[in-house]
């Protein structure tokens, strides 16, 4: 019983925190620090020495952001050597102020423009901001050189010693807590499923709850992959843990899907076989999201053997009763789901409960696939962003040193901190707006923090250490999405820090905050200034990036039919996703809660959730291709007929986007729906059970409804104005044909198709439980 408690108790720490990344990023500041303060003190070095020592711990976890340990530890490596030299440049510039200003924009530029190399370029660039940081932090001088370096050698050397050398960051338990994150958040979604269809109604807080579960499994798989694409654990096994879990992701978002629409059917006043339907159904799925709970499985699974025993007696049939069709399609996706749920490791499931996964082969083609393969086409389009912003940044750090030296010429510095931090992950006008406002907010609220609890606290320095750790692990632990908390934390640490060093006031604090309003500004008027980028037109060019992965995408699939590819398809889908994550942190100001431009709000929220809602039907369309025979060549012939047509509205809409004006059109105010009531408000459309060649067809065709809405919501007058130029100037344009020409013929359409209001809907049948138990290898997910 207490194994079995402490197991779900570390379930849910698992599930706020996947793979336990913020947890390990935290304690690797929090004991590094620690440990080097304590081998420092044993020294009996200065506190200069004890603050470098611990300063460095700290900025070790905000440098590293790789998912892999290994890289992690190559990354701090290169580190090591660009902090030394940064801390001895600013060290030797300490009494010469305007030689440090010229020395750190040129630092803050080169950091900046090394960004373009990915997480371990913007890793080594804040190693060597951080590390000249410090210098006019802790006005170093070029005497206390070598206590200062043997500081940073023993605190580089403890976050080694405490974290990696005792085996918890090893490559094959991060990839176990990950898959476990998995399991856990798949077990949340089945939850909320099963009590939806309990329930036998829709309501908002139910369908929004399921989406937040659904997005959270989703940022599990997420993880997964880019842990998988920066350094394959083991070649052999990479391709089959990307197929499996991709597998159970798609076929748990159809169940959902489905579920919402048999909540939202209507029943009959009189009919009582549909509400005890529904909770059978409901009972099945709880005991499926059982299996990935441990210790509980097997209880379970026994009460369900017991049930089937007794339907045995009775003659009843292993179904559930004649109900609705919506119901037993949600069964047949249980089904499909639960064949999906036994192909995963014993890290995502209970071993009890499962068995393990069989061995499938990776092919050559799996084992030479790079993740970075589909990003090459547009990469080079891309490369200008960090050239940009580090203009924007080191002018605005410009500003920064001029106007912080007017404020304090002591504490300058604080001012170019400001600067510097608000445009990390940021590119728009609108993203560094939204971060200043972020860190100006959590910079008053931590003063105020700080200021209590240093006066509280006063006398007693064990204790103010014991609580700049305690800060010091919330800045890490909190989510990187709340960076107003973060901030908060930073400046009650600082808080506790001056008070250790004695140098604590109300003055002091005021100037923090004053300093940081200064820097703040001083960013916000840079990108309004310098090579400005707005908001539109950043989230056009991320339009732009998305469509053309969807081409990849698409042209992967067209390739699946005749060579093996299943593993492409799933990065391919991968991709995309990351695609659209960059969307929607691009569109991150318009559809912030606290926009008061509503209109535009809606429209980027409209716009959204239609990319989501696209982006479902691709990653369902790179699952259902990945287990299609390689022989058929008539659906191969018109995969690719569709596949054509909906590559034409993409260039289309590639086109739509290119030209759009850089501020905002003043349509009509769109009603917002999220993805899943998309998805799951379109009825039935045929009666038996789809192929998977024809859900493969129907997911093409879904996919070109959703580009013809998106084609709407972007501009509601731009496709007829791009019809009547193209028409003039020679049909420059391609023709748009109907979306449903080349589907497969058993499938029938209805009205719905025609109206203006184009809707999207997932297929509606899988593929029943004995097909899936017959060929696991092509159950198909819709």
């Amino acid at each position: 019983m207490v194994a079995r408690k402490t197991a779900l108790l570390w379930d849910r720490f698992a599930a706020v925190d996947p793979g336990l990344m913020r947890l390990a990023s935290a304690l690797r500041a929090v004991l590094g620090a620690a440990a080097s303060l304590t081998v420092l003190a044993a020294l009996r070095q200065s506190d200069t020495a004890l603050l470098v020592g611990g300063f460095t711990a700290m900025v070790t976890s905000l440098a590293v952001s790789d998912l892999h340990p290994r890289n992690q530890l190559i990354t701090l490596g290169l580190g090591a050597p660009l902090f030394l030299a940064a801390l001895a440049a600013g060290a030797v510039l300490t009494p010469y102020p305007v030689a440090a200003g010229i020395v750190f924009l040129l630092l803050i530029y080169i950091a900046v423009h090394v960004r373009r190399y990915g997480a371990r370029g913007q890793g080594v660039g804040i190693f060597g901001f951080m590390g000249f940081f410090l210098a006019q932090f802790t006005g170093a001088r070029a005497v206390q050189l070598p206590p200062m370096g043997a500081a940073v050698l023993v605190a580089f050397g403890a976050v080694v010693a405490v974290c990696y050398c005792p085996g918890f960051m090893t490559a094959s338990r991060v990839l176990a807590r990950l898959q476990r994150t998995f399991g856990v958040r798949l077990r949340d979604v089945l939850r909320d499923t099963a009590s939806l269809l309990a329930a036998g109604q829709d309501t908002d807080a139910l369908s929004l709850s399921l989406e937040r579960r659904l997005d959270r499994l989703h940022a599990a798989v997420l993880l997964i992959e880019d842990f998988l694409g920066e350094r394959a654990v083991d070649e052999a096994t990479n391709g089959q843990i990307l197929r499996h879990i991709s597998r159970a992701e798609v076929a748990a978002q159809r169940l959902t899907v489905l579920a919402v629409r048999a909540a939202r059917t209507p029943v009959a006043a009189d009919d009582l076989a549909e509400p005890a339907a529904r909770h059978e159904l409901a009972a099945r799925i709880r005991v499926l999201g059982h299996q990935l709970t441990p210790g509980t499985a097997t209880a379970l699974r026994q009460r369900q053997r017991q049930r089937q025993r007794q339907r045995e007696r009775e003659d009843a049939p292993a179904v559930l009763p004649a109900t609705s069709a919506p119901l037993q399609d949600c069964l047949q996706a249980v089904d499909e789901l639960a064949a999906a749920v036994r192909l995963l490791g014993p890290h995502v499931s209970s071993p009890t409960a499962t068995g393990a996964a069989p061995h499938e082969p990776a092919t050559p083609r799996t084992r030479a696939f790079s993740v970075r393969r589909y990003r090459e086409a547009d990469s080079e389009d891309r490369k200008h962003g960090p050239t940009r912003q580090a203009l924007q940044v080191t002018a605005a750090s410009a500003l920064s040193i001029l106007g912080g030296h007017l404020l304090s010429p002591d504490h300058w510095y604080w001012a170019v901190m400001a600067t510097w931090v608000v445009f990390i992950n940021t590119e728009s006008t609108g993203e560094v707006l939204l971060q200043s406002v972020r860190r100006l907010a959590g910079t008053v609220l931590g003063a105020v923090f700080g200021y209590g609890l240093a006066t509280l606290v006063g006398p007693y320095g064990p204790l103010l250490l014991v609580l700049l750790l305690v800060c010091m692990f919330g800045i890490f632990y909190t989510p990187s999405d709340a960076y107003w908390a973060v901030t908060f934390f930073i400046t009650g640490g600082l808080s506790m820090l001056l008070a250790l060093l004695d140098t604590f006031s109300t003055d002091v604090l005021l100037l923090r905050v004053q300093e940081t309003a200064l820097g703040v500004s001083c960013g916000v008027l840079a990108t309004v200034v310098v090579l400005p980028l707005t908001v539109r037109r950043a989230s056009d060019e991320e339009l732009v990036h998305f469509l053309l992965v969807l081409r990849r995408l698409l042209d992967a699939t067209t390739r699946s039919l005749s060579t093996d590819t299943t593993t492409s398809l799933i990065r391919a889908a991968h991709e995309l996703d990351q695609a659209l994550e960059s969307f929607r942190k691009a569109c991150l100001p318009l559809t912030h809660p606290l926009n008061p431009q509503r209109g535009r709000r809606d429209r980027a929220r409209h716009l959204l959730e239609l990319l989501e809602a696209g982006a479902y039907h691709a990653r369902s369309l790179a699952a259902v291709a990945g287990r299609l025979p390689q022989d058929d060549d008539e659906y191969a012939t018109r995969v690719a007929a569709a596949a054509d047509r909906t590559q034409e509205r993409m260039t289309h809409l590639i086109r739509l986007a290119s030209r759009r004006p850089g501020i905002a059109s003043h349509s009509a105010r769109p009603k917002v729906t999220r993805a899943l009531s998309l998805l799951s408000d379109e009825p039935r459309m045929r009666r038996g059970r789809l192929s998977p060649q024809q859900r493969l067809l129907l997911h093409i065709d879904r996919l070109d409804m959703s580009l013809i809405a998106l084609t709407q919501a972007s501009d509601p007058a731009a496709p007829a104005a791009e019809h009547t130029a193209a028409s003039s100037a020679g049909g420059e344009v391609p023709s748009l044909p109907s979306p449903a020409a080349d589907v497969a013929a058993p499938i029938s359409w209805t009205a719905a198709h025609t109206r203006p209001s184009v809707r999207i809907c997932p297929a509606d049948h899988a593929v029943g439980a004995a097909d899936t138990a017959n060929s696991p290898g092509r159950a198909a997910a819709c």
